[in-house]
């Protein structure tokens, strides 16, 4: 008992410690030679400039470094993936729909994978997901009345997200994404990929098809204006509010979207590598790091 007490009193002091560390003493700044005077009858005037001096600075923080889509627990997974046939066109069959896109998303190729879409909810961070019915079985087969449908025998496409947080202070700043060239047969998945900053996060969207050796721009050029803090505090002040308040970092929620055709068995890496760019100047066309092998 006694021992007890004295875990307690030590947690006590130790709590009142960590509190005095938080009360720093300091002294008042001299100017020396940097001083004002002024005398008068009745008034005096001086006047000071106060420098917030803030050194350039741009940084990423990636919520995850591994995103896995494990096909072996499809039908049970957790709730932060989902697995579904794709959309089918008027001839029955889900193809990727693709459409052309203006400058203000650098010219580039948006697609919906099997047709398939997304749809953001009330909640930033949380998606619905358009798309045909629910794979629960790989390879993917289901009975219709007790007899196997053919059908359902499709490609099927996966989706994750994640949380992707940027810091810029330059007054402007642009987001890519690259994917490395494997050289084995392994890890040539189709993917797909669409970034989506918390303060413009709007309607349903296809996303950038990001095949081996891309490089996708993932910040329309009208959302690239501004410092990361005041396009976090303008998301904060929407209501219902979309970004985290009292922050100076934007969160980003990345969608990633994998088809699943003709893959081979084991693990399917791609490395996907993400290059936040800052400048004072504003971002152009010419600014594009677009690749497309």
């Amino acid at each position: 008992m006694k021992r007890t007490g004295a875990r307690r009193v030590m947690a006590t002091l130790a709590a009142v410690g960590l509190g005095m560390a938080a009360a720093q003493t300091i002294s008042p700044t001299l100017g020396g030679n940097n001083q004002a005077v002024n005398t008068g009858t009745t008034t005096a005037t001086v006047q000071q400039t106060v420098n917030l001096k803030l050194p350039e600075a741009t940084a990423l923080h990636l919520a995850t470094t591994s995103l896995v889509f494990d096909i072996s627990k499809i039908g049970q997974q957790d709730a932060t993936w989902y697995c579904a046939y794709g959309k089918p066109g008027t001839d029955g069959v889900a193809r990727d729909v693709s459409s052309n896109t203006d400058a203000n998303f650098w010219n580039q190729t948006q697609v919906l994978p099997l047709g398939t879409s997304y749809s953001p909810t009330s909640e930033f961070g949380k998606i619905t997901i358009n798309a045909g019915p629910q794979v629960k079985a790989y390879p993917p087969v289901d009975l219709v009345n007790g007899v196997v449908d053919n059908k359902t025998k499709a490609y099927f496409v996966c989706y994750r997200t994640f949380v992707l947080q940027k810091f810029s202070n330059l007054g402007n700043f642009k987001l890519s994404v690259s994917r490395d060239t494997p050289t084995g047969s392994r890890g040539k998945q189709l993917m797909y990929i669409q970034d989506n900053p918390c303060d413009s996060f709007g309607q349903p969207t296809g996303l950038y098809q990001l095949t081996p050796g891309a490089t996708r721009e993932l910040i329309p050029v009208n959302l690239t204006v501004g410092t990361t803090g005041n396009r976090s505090a303008a998301g904060a002040a929407k209501r219902p509010p979309l970004c985290r308040e009292y922050t100076s970092w934007l969160d980003d929620l990345v969608v990633v979207a994998v088809v699943v055709d003709g893959d081979l068995a084991g693990d399917n890496l791609a490395t996907l590598t993400y290059t936040l760019e800052s400048k004072a100047a504003p971002f152009a066309l010419s600014d594009s790091k677009v690749v497309n092998p």
